[in-house]
């Protein structure tokens, strides 16, 4: 059955009956971060949650590079937005695969900003964050702003519309009162109504192929239940409100109605969802009953007896931090056959797996550690130069002047031609003198390497979840070995403690 993908895209505005919107204070929500407003000179405070897993700020390459940082982006958006009630960002959430590991999560999500909002002209602060709610489910999403003005080539803001003038049959423009006669349109097409569809299917998409990649069954459907044709009741969005209440162990009528839509679910579900389960334990039966005991087998019904089901070490092994959903490697179920899957009966082939399949992995996050070392290095180089062609300008330009106009330029450029050595130095520290400046190749070997980058993830991604469930296999042998020598001890000194002689008492100590 299909996962539905959990999306809302929202604008954040100003003005409104509760007093509107900061695109400042969004930034701070999704990152976790104090703000400082200057257009309304307000400080914005956090959520005091622990859920932030990893936050980012992309922009293209015609925007000003003091944008990466979200102070100054969303305040650079806010002062430039003049209106009492203006638009000032998009906001964007979106569900991901509790599966995922937080790498491969920030991974795709980048991947999906860049391909959908970055390359089309757009600046955008995301983050991903893991909560957990009360009854312990977890879920791993994403929130991403989006700016609404383009720029042009120098990373100066373009306005939202346009005024077109509507012409009469010999191309004249139609005089109205005062006026000509005109319309507006839209700068870009981002506003359009099919682009939050065109969005979701993206996101979908890029989900459904990196499951596949990394193994993992589960489809992501983008489409809602109307367009898929199904009769079931949608719920509705909380609101925050709502939510607040409803977690208090408030109701509301919100919440009210989708409990009832979940109540009709799940009777239209139930004979379905019983004769699946009645058929999963025939099958499990047969499965357990046709095995051939193995030592591995052996272990996990051992701590299943003890505990219900597989321990988790307090402290994360190398692989098993790198997961986020550990639930199911507590699975015995899962467990058995991920060893059936690979062949290991025993423990010897268990640490022979680790020590293959580790070094695979180090392999990989070697050469994927070296990958982006070297994207980091061409990036300074670019930036470094980028830093330098202004003020190479400004001297190559005094060097053709002469005369009055050299002594005229010379003076109204005075700050920058002094500043020439100390940029010098500053490029030589990236650049080293000799070197030949290429950043046209610099920018297609970057290229090159994301690109190289993505094959390498998806391999990690698959090693790094089946060493995680070694790892745990390998802990709860050694912790039963633990827990069984501390039940022969605890069980001696029982028996010694009975055998012993009693000791008279004398009767006042009766």
């Amino acid at each position: 059955m299909s996962k539905f993908l959990s999306t809302r895209i929202s604008v954040v505005s100003r003005g409104g009956s509760k007093g509107g919107g900061s695109a400042v204070d969004a930034s701070g929500y999704i990152d976790r971060e104090k703000r400082e407003s200057e257009y309304d000179g307000h400080t914005y405070y956090p959520d005091a949650k622990e859920d932030l897993v990893h936050k980012e700020v992309d922009i293209p390459d015609n925007a000003p590079r003091e944008y990466l940082d979200p102070n100054i982006l969303w305040n650079e958006v806010e002062k430039v937005e003049k209106a009492k009630n203006a638009q000032l960002c998009r906001m964007m959430k979106a569900s991901l695969p509790n599966e995922w590991t937080y790498e491969l999560a920030v991974e795709v999500v980048r991947k999906y900003v860049m391909e959908n909002f970055v390359s089309k002209g757009m600046c955008c602060d995301w983050a991903i964050h893991d909560s957990v709610n009360k009854h312990g489910q977890r879920n791993l999403h994403f929130h991403c702003l989006m700016t609404m003005r383009s720029m042009d080539e120098n990373g100066k803001w373009l306005p939202k519309q346009r005024k077109i003038y509507i012409l009469d049959e010999n191309g004249n423009k139609i005089r109205q009162g005062k006026n000509y006669k005109c319309k507006t349109e839209h700068v870009t097409d981002w506003d359009d109504k099919g682009k939050a569809k065109e969005w979701r299917k993206n996101l979908s998409d890029l989900i459904n192929q990196t499951n596949e990649a990394i193994g993992v069954g589960e489809k992501w459907e983008h489409r809602s239940f109307k367009e898929l044709g199904l009769d079931i009741l949608p719920t509705i969005h909380l609101g925050s409100e709502a939510n607040a209440l409803e977690n208090k162990g408030i109701h509301t009528e919100r919440g009210d109605y989708n409990r009832k839509v979940m109540e009709l679910r799940g009777l239209s579900k139930y004979i379905n969802v019983m004769t699946a389960t009645i058929n999963s334990i025939k099958d499990t039966a047969k499965r357990q009953a046709s095995a051939v005991k193995n030592e591995i087998t052996e272990l996990i019904d051992k701590v299943v007896r003890r505990h219900g089901r597989l321990q988790l070490p307090i402290l994360s092994g190398k692989y098993l931090r790198k997961v986020s959903n550990r639930e199911k490697l507590q699975n015995p179920d899962i467990m058995r056959g991920f060893a059936e899957k690979k062949g290991i009966t025993s423990f010897e082939e268990l640490q022979a797996y680790i020590d293959e399949h580790g070094a695979v992995y180090d392999k990989l996050a070697s050469e994927h550690e070296k990958g982006f070392d070297r994207v980091d290095a061409l990036s300074r180089k670019i930036s470094a130069w980028e830093r330098y062609k202004g003020y190479k300008a400004v001297y190559d330009k005094s060097n053709n002047l002469k005369g009055i106009a050299k002594w005229k330029f010379d003076k109204e450029n005075k700050a920058t031609l002094d500043a020439l050595p100390g940029e010098i130095e500053r490029l030589r520290k990236v650049i080293p003198e000799g070197e030949k400046i290429t950043p046209n190749a610099w920018r297609k070997e970057i290229e090159r390497i994301v690109d190289g980058q993505e094959p390498i993830q998806e391999k990690m991604a698959g090693e790094v979840y089946d060493l995680a469930f070694a790892e745990v296999l390998s802990f709860n042998k050694d912790n039963e070995k633990r827990e069984h020598s501390n039940e022969i001890r605890q069980k001696e000194r029982e028996q010694e403690r009975l055998e012993r002689p009693q000791s008279k008492h004398s009767y006042l100590e009766r």
